[in-house]
């Protein structure tokens, strides 16, 4: 996991470097997402069974259907565009197509590059034109709150 976190927090802080992430929170966040649901985290390795990339999702029920929900995905900067990341996501699909029945995708990506949206794009992930993200600090919403 140490290693997956290295490439994760690496290849986010590349993407997007006014929100870097360090290996500790990278770790701290993979280590989220293998506990909640071991069974949609995979990883990908190289010839000689060192990791260099992942995937994980959640699945979870929704009103039209069961869903694949915050899904995360990255590859080592060494080992992109070579299908890694394509392969990752035949997997993990199929898997909750198969294991429960899934039948929507759906993520968080990077706002401020045209890469990863406009690869999300080409194997059919789009904008969703019916939400918005909003967030807020903890602290202003319960100030706000009175």
């Amino acid at each position: 996991m140490s290693k997956l976190a290295e490439i994760m927090a690496t290849v986010f802080t590349i993407t997007d470097p006014d929100k870097p992430w360090d290996k500790e929170f990278a770790y701290k966040y993979l280590e989220y997402w293998f506990k909640k649901q071991p069974d949609m985290f995979l990883v990908s390795f190289d010839s000689e069974g060192n990791p260099v990339g992942a995937m994980a999702v959640n699945i979870k029920p929704w009103r039209t259907g069961v869903r694949c929900s915050d899904g995360v995905v990255f590859v080592d900067t060494k080992y992109q565009k070579q299908g890694i990341a394509r392969a990752l996501f035949k997997k993990v699909i199929g898997e909750a197509m198969g294991k429960y029945n899934a039948i929507d995708f759906e993520a968080v990506t990077f706002a401020g590059s045209e890469f990863p949206l406009s690869w999300y794009k080409q194997i059919g992930i789009n904008p969703d034109e019916h939400v918005v993200l909003i967030k807020g600090k903890c602290a202003d919403i319960l100030a706000n709150l009175g």
